[in-house]
């Protein structure tokens, strides 16, 4: 607990020992709720996890004031965190939590091996025009008074910004309450969400990574959700993606069942009961052959194979958390073994098994549309 306060701390700490160019340190302070905003509702939510689309030229905007926030930039900072969420609490976990909560705080970027990370498909990124332009364009922004603006406005903001953000990988990955996942490091860190703008509800993040909310209720401090929310109101963003009440009860209800039964508190087991109702209809489905599984898929329609089932992934793939290249490539071929070395949730589960359309069979029984 005590190393927990000294993290949280130590932005405030080194604020408290400046004493002189009050004008920039104070324009430095009044940035800093902000700061928190563009990270956390820009490179996190819109980029990393598509939690909602906006115009290309207000990504513009967002991409350069993003830059100002001395975190690298948006394809950096996309391959890190989608490598956290693809191999979490794994040696390939960036800022693998069970290596103690220094490390994951600021520790990996101190022994900084980026060769280390789990391999991330960034494709989708690497083609967008508006990361393009930031990574040529954005490398340096100063004030008129430089020597302010380099230490002040500069090199402390993105101090104090730094160890802001990564009290997101440490604390809220060692502190709090897991209501809606168990199977995971993530916690539910209302203090966290104080500090960083919404990001401490970590554990309902990690369950429901697509979600442009990361506080789920109302009252709950996020204002990167409710920024969203108003460019949603405003027309200026759209699409936003939010789990419905009913799939949210469910999980909070599966979470309490299996934490009170002894010995399986792991939520990424799906149980007997689920398995049963989950398969109930998997007698019902066509079945079809591999031919008419390819001949299906040259026509357009998004299907994959996992565990000898179809599925039908075309109204899922742009909502996918790593991007819909990782499903794009997976069209028309057996994916079995890249959804099983993914760590996925319960959720996740039974998403796939609800687009199911057929099973891969002998003879054909599929009705071609």
């Amino acid at each position: 607990m005590k190393l927990t306060l000294i993290l949280a701390a130590c932005s405030t700490l080194a604020a408290a020992a400046v004493t002189e160019s009050t004008a920039s340190f104070a324009a430095t302070e009044n940035m800093s709720f902000p700061q928190d905003v563009f990270i956390s509702s820009r490179y996190h939510r819109l980029w990393c996890h598509r939690s909602y689309c906006v115009s290309r030229s207000l990504r513009y905007v967002l991409a350069a004031l993003g830059a100002g926030q001395l975190q690298w930039f948006v394809l950096w900072w996309m391959q890190h965190h989608r490598a956290r969420h693809r191999y979490l609490d794994t040696g390939k976990d960036p800022y693998d939590a069970r290596r103690e909560l220094f490390y994951s705080h600021v520790g990996w970027l101190i022994g900084y091996a980026p060769e280390t990370w789990g391999s991330v498909n960034l494709s989708d990124v690497e083609r967008d025009p508006v990361v393009i332009w930031q990574r040529r364009y954005c490398d340096h922004v100063l004030w008129h008074d430089w020597d302010g603006g380099l230490w002040y406005a500069g090199l402390l903001r993105g101090y104090l910004h730094a160890h802001i953000t990564f009290l997101v990988n440490s604390v809220a990955h060692h502190t709090g309450s897991q209501p809606y996942s168990t199977s995971q490091t993530a916690r539910y860190n209302a203090l966290v969400a104080l500090i960083t703008s919404g990001e401490g509800y970590h554990n309902f993040h990690h369950r429901f990574p697509s979600d442009y909310r990361n506080g789920r209720h109302w009252y709950d401090f996020d204002p990167s959700k409710w920024l969203i929310w108003a460019c949603g109101k405003l027309g200026l963003a759209w699409e936003l993606t939010v789990t419905s009440e009913e799939e949210i009860e469910r999980v909070i209800v599966s979470v309490r069942h299996r934490t009170l039964r002894k010995g399986n508190s792991d939520d990424s087991v799906i149980d007997n009961h689920d398995m049963r109702e989950l398969h109930a209809t998997g007698h019902r489905l066509p079945s079809m052959t591999w031919d008419d599984f390819q001949q299906q898929t040259s026509t357009g329609r998004c299907l994959i194979s996992i565990a000898g089932q179809i599925c039908d992934v075309t109204d899922f793939i742009h909502s996918h958390p790593r991007g819909s290249d990782v499903l794009q490539n997976a069209i028309g071929k057996d994916a079995t073994d890249l959804f099983s070395s993914s760590k996925h949730s319960t959720n996740a589960h039974r998403l796939l098994l609800s687009m199911r359309v057929a099973v891969i069979g002998t003879s054909s029984a599929f009705k071609v549309e």
